[in-house]
């Protein structure tokens, strides 16, 4: 029995690589069930014929093993597109990551689509190793047929001597690329595998490839369909392959076989057409994919007689039923020689694919192997050694990866090496056993964060729901200075409930503080239930509204501006503070020696932003003395604002161990450009994209009255500067708009600076634009190409740029009492906020300027 667990534990454990795989969906179409149907992952049928999918044994399967991926009970099919929505709105990074899990090497065929997908080099982040491509012969044909179409010939030059040698050369530079491990054909889908292994004449040839021509256009592209071109394109493949093996490069040519979409000749999918070609070309070596279902047999015999050939045992998982996928593997054992023997999961588009496939295999695997070791067929070792083959050695000896597997074997596991637990907190603190504090955070309407700390085993007990943190209700009505306004009530509470989601270790506070971690919150009441009025709660609302309604995911990401600052005394003014900038011998984007000193400081920030889950994209020096920038990458939008509040903390943090003041005060330098956090908005599908622009365009002004939410902020509302200028309008890669169109569904806000609660700006910015969907709004105000304030009145009424950016906190919140945006965001929100907001900007312009500019840099 021992013996038999060592086995289980190799055969559900052990590093896989995927010798034929294909790119994942870009997470903005990742849940665009129209055009990437969901059940597609457990059948080969398409249009109507998928609608019968939801009555196959497969799929029914696959449901009920899909909620151990997702975490969640799946009933139904409509529950498993429920789940997959909310993973890939919420965590697409998490989603694939779970379902790569034991997956050491991707070799994609990234030819199955140009659009949509990610590039193969993406997926490295999902794996130990790099990822390999695999180069579809037929898409680098298409693709010389579409480049020839411009192409001018010269004198006595034909399209078919033009097309021979640039395929040939596209093969060649394919073999001489390092990142190509092998090529794939699939001939079975266009013409049969009953391939010709000598190649037609070339007048034959040339009519073949003009036939192509004529089927299609540069624009609706080529189907390379014909069979004496077909055969041609494999031949050639096959000659290169041997000829480059002989001189030590070993790339080998996988073909699809078998089960595969409606468009094959079933009959002519038997791989046993093949032999002809296979004796021929002894040389090279040659995959077969997909098991070759329904002629597994047929395949497996091929391996068996041919050194040259391989059966790869990929597809049928999910495909087929259980028992069918115990019979396929039972099928390929019977005299294939366990060396000749690949997997692959097929998996594409949706990271289901991967997980599903994996998982069915194992299982397959597991329990084929254990029923030969106990009728005595195999003994364990060479069960082992079997499953090993199949899974990492065989495709890593064929394709030259030169990887090593990292297997441990279950004997030498331990038990801290187990899989972290399933809740959130368990997960962090077995991560993090050293945490002493948890400081529970949240941001009130003045964007003042506000913390209680708490010693972890207390912490548990809130997070356990077995006490409470209780919060003066005041709180909604108090000021940086904690006075509360008459309107406000110091009498009740609400709770503070941790989103142990957004747990993140504290980062940048030195050695001397003990380890510590940040949680976001949620306000409720008494009761439990949520409150309309909290932050965050009023973010996660808008994005759900825009899901649910319109089916549309949303992305956000931030770039912190940010000016670091020498304090000095001014002994003249009372010992008041002093603030100059850490650098004066700087410019934008450029690396002078002020730069270069602060390079230590910088780096920091970033290393340790990458230590606490929050990897910086980029970092440089903008046009203020003392100013750079820090880019953070997209996520969505409740994740995005806790890693921005996270990142600004360790900005902070690793300034002050450095003796010096980070600020992101919009103009802390008068005589300086200012300081923003542009927001990067991203929706998925972008189909309604024009509405959305046009409801953040006609309700601009409120919005201001929470993106831009002190007089300081206005400071940076003037042309020239690269602040978004004056006017309420867009334009493509315009950086004096205040909206920067970057492609479609995606665009950069400008008009935002660091003194906004951010949770609001983006709920407002989102109700805007879920508004101007409501209503399908026109977009009337036209694209931009110029700063607007240089344009004649006549000029921006041609182009519908009728409203100015406000100029002061005032008309902002006049334009969002009279606005619709408190129907969405919460009347009682917006009334409490803008009572707020008056009273901070009273309390404000009461204090002299010089001292109410001091006053925010030691706030903000």
């Amino acid at each position: 029995m021992a013996s038999l667990n060592t086995l289980r534990h190799l055969v559900q454990t052990h590093p896989i690589i995927d010798n034929h795989a294909h790119n994942l969906l870009s997470r903005g179409v990742a849940s665009d069930y129209d055009s990437y149907p969901l059940e597609s992952i457990t059948s080969e049928a398409h249009g109507r014929a998928l609608e019968n999918s939801r009555a196959t044994l497969p799929l029914l399967r696959a449901t009920n093993q899909l909620a151990e991926l997702y975490g969640t009970p799946c009933a139904n099919w409509d529950d498993v597109l429920v789940a997959h929505s909310r993973w890939v709105h919420d965590d697409y990074d998490g989603l694939i990551r779970r379902s790569l899990k034991g997956t050491h090497a991707l070799l994609l065929d990234d030819l199955l689509s140009d659009d949509d997908v990610e590039p193969y080099h993406w997926h490295d982040r999902f794996t130990v190793s790099v990822t390999r491509r695999i180069v579809r012969i037929e898409a680098v044909a298409a693709s010389v047929i579409r480049d020839l179409m411009s192409t001018e010939r010269k004198e006595g030059e034909t399209v078919w001597t033009l097309f021979r040698q640039q395929f040939l050369n596209g093969i060649d530079r394919a073999m001489d690329d390092p990142a190509v491990v092998g090529f794939k054909s699939v001939i079975c889908y266009r013409t049969g595998l009953d391939v010709d292994p000598y190649s037609g004449d070339e007048e034959l040839l040339t009519a073949s490839l003009h036939r192509v021509l004529d089927s299609g256009t540069r624009r609706s592209g080529y189907r390379v369909e014909e069979k004496p071109l077909n055969d041609w394109l494999v031949q050639q493949t096959l000659k290169a392959i041997s000829f480059k093996k002989r001189a030590g490069v070993v790339k080998p040519l996988q073909f699809h076989t078998g089960l595969g979409d409606n468009d094959i000749s079933l009959v002519k999918a038997n791989p046993a057409y093949l032999q002809p070609l296979i004796a021929q070309y002894q040389h090279a070596d040659i995959v077969l994919l997909h098991s070759a279902y329904p002629y597994t047999r047929e395949a497996g015999y091929l391996a068996c007689v041919y050194p040259n050939v391989y059966l790869d045992l990929g597809e049928v998982f999910p495909m087929v039923s259980r028992e069918a996928q115990e019979r396929i593997l039972r099928e390929s054992l019977e005299i294939t020689p366990t060396n000749r023997l690949l997997w692959s999961t097929d998996g594409h588009f949706h990271p289901e694919t991967f997980w599903l496939a994996n998982r069915q295999f194992r299982q397959a695997l597991e329990k084929v192997l254990v029923e030969y070791v106990q009728h005595g067929d195999y003994t364990v070792a060479q069960a082992k050694m079997a499953a090993a083959d199949i899974l990492f050695n065989n495709s890593n000896r064929l394709y030259r990866l030169n990887l090593e597997s990292e297997y441990v074997d279950d004997a030498a596991v331990s038990k801290v090496q187990s899989s972290l637990p399933s809740d959130p907190l368990d997960a962090f603190l077995v991560k993090n056993p050293d945490i002493e504090f948890v400081w529970m955070q949240w941001v009130d309407y003045t964007a003042t964060t506000r913390v209680r700390m708490f010693p972890i085993d207390e912490f548990v007990r809130i997070a356990r729901n077995e006490r409470r943190l209780g919060i003066s209700l005041g709180v909604r009505w108090m000021l940086q200075d904690d006075t509360v306004l008459p309107e406000g009530t110091t009498t009740g509470q609400f709770y503070l409930v941790p989103d142990l989601g957004s747990l993140f270790r504290n980062g940048g506070l030195g050695s001397t503080a003990a380890p510590s971690a940040t949680v976001m919150t949620f306000w409720r009441s008494e009761d439990g239930t949520t409150l309309d009025d909290c932050p965050r709660t009023t973010l996660q609302s808008v994005v759900e509204k825009l899901h649910t309604e319109h089916k549309i995911q949303i992305q956000l990401g931030f770039e912190i501006e940010v000016v670091f600052l020498k304090e000095t005394q001014n002994l003249h003014a009372g010992q008041a503070t002093e603030y100059t900038p850490a650098t004066t011998n700087h410019s934008w984007s450029q690396m002078t020696s002020d730069t270069r000193r602060l390079l230590p400081l910088l780096e920091e920030i970033t290393r340790t932003s990458a230590s606490v889950g929050i990897k910086l994209q980029q970092f440089h020096a903008e046009s203020a003395p003392g100013q750079f920038e820090f880019v953070l990458p997209p996520a969505a939008p409740l994740a995005a604002v806790d890693a921005l509040l996270v990142a600004r903390q360790v900005i902070t943090a690793i300034a002050e161990r450095n003796g010096l003041h980070a600020t992101v005060h919009p103009r802390p330098l008068p005589k300086g450009t200012g300081s923003a956090t542009h927001a990067h908005i991203s929706i998925s599908p972008p189909t309604h994209e024009n509405a959305f622009l046009a409801g953040i365009l006609k309700h601009f002004p409120s919005i201001a009255a929470f993106t831009l939410s002190s007089d300081a902020s206005y400071e940076r509302v003037r042309s020239g500067i690269w602040a978004g200028s004056e006017w309420v309008t867009w334009g493509f890669q315009n950086r004096e708009a205040p909206i920067r169109k970057i492609e479609a569904g995606h665009w950069e806000f400008k008009s935002l600076d660091g003194l906004a609660n951010m949770y609001l700006a983006m709920s407002a910015l989102l109700a805007a634009g879920y508004i101007g969907m409501q209503s399908n709004l026109p977009l009337t105000v036209k694209e931009c190409t110029v700063d607007a304030s240089t344009l004649s009145s006549s000029q921006r009424a041609e182009l519908g740029i009728t409203t100015p950016i406000p100029k002061s906190l005032a008309e902002s919140l006049d334009a969002l009492e009279k606005g619709p945006l408190g129907i969405i965001l919460g009347a009682e929100l917006v009334k409490n906020y803008v009572s707020v907001k008056r009273a901070e900007m009273v309390r404000l312009q009461a204090i002299p300027e010089e001292k109410r500019r001091l006053w925010l840099l030691e706030r903000y």
